[in-house]
C-alpha cells in the first residue's frame, strides 16, 4: 500500500466507471485526485458478471478499470471476518467486500458504495462513505 490512504471500491461503484450510468460522471471525477484505489479481488468475477449483458466491449473496459484499481487477494482471514460481520442480513458477496477493507485499518480513507445495504454496514462499523452523483 502507498503512503495514501486507500479508496475502497465495491463492484457497483467500478461498474459505474465501466459503463455509463447517472452517476458516473461524478464517481470520475470524484476519483480524479484519488489515488490509491482498492477492492477484493472478487470483484473480477463480479465485474465480469455484472458486465456481460452490456457485451464484449463493456467487459473489456471493466477489465481496463480493474487493471488500475489495487485488488486484495481473499485469505482465510477474510473470509472468516466476512462470516461473522453483522447485520446478519448483510450478502455474502457484500460482506468480503467489507472484510476486505476492514484488512486496510487505518490505511482506508473511504468506502464507495452504491449498494444502500453495504452502505448502511459499513456506516455501522464507522467508516466514511461516499456514493459521489
Amino acid at each position: 500500500m502507498s503512503a495514501e490512504r486507500a479508496v475502497y471500491l465495491d463492484s457497483s461503484a467500478i461498474v459505474k466507471l465501466a459503463v455509463e450510468e447517472p452517476e458516473s460522471a461524478a464517481l470520475r471525477r470524484y476519483l480524479r485526485r484519488r489515488r490509491p484505489l482498492v477492492s477484493s479481488a472478487l470483484a473480477r468475477a463480479e465485474i465480469g458478471r455484472a458486465l456481460l449483458p452490456f457485451g464484449e466491449a463493456a467487459v473489456r473496459r471493466g477489465q481496463d478499470v480493474l487493471s488500475r484499481v489495487e485488488l486484495i487477494r481473499i485469505n482465510d482471514r477474510i473470509l472468516a471476518a466476512a462470516g461473522s460481520l453483522l447485520p446478519a442480513e448483510l450478502w455474502t458477496l457484500d460482506a468480503i467486500h467489507l472484510a476486505t477493507a476492514q484488512q486496510l485499518e487505518d490505511d482506508l480513507a473511504r468506502l464507495i458504495t452504491y449498494d444502500e445495504r453495504m452502505s448502511a454496514a459499513a456506516l455501522t462499523i464507522g467508516w466514511p462513505v461516499v456514493a459521489p452523483s
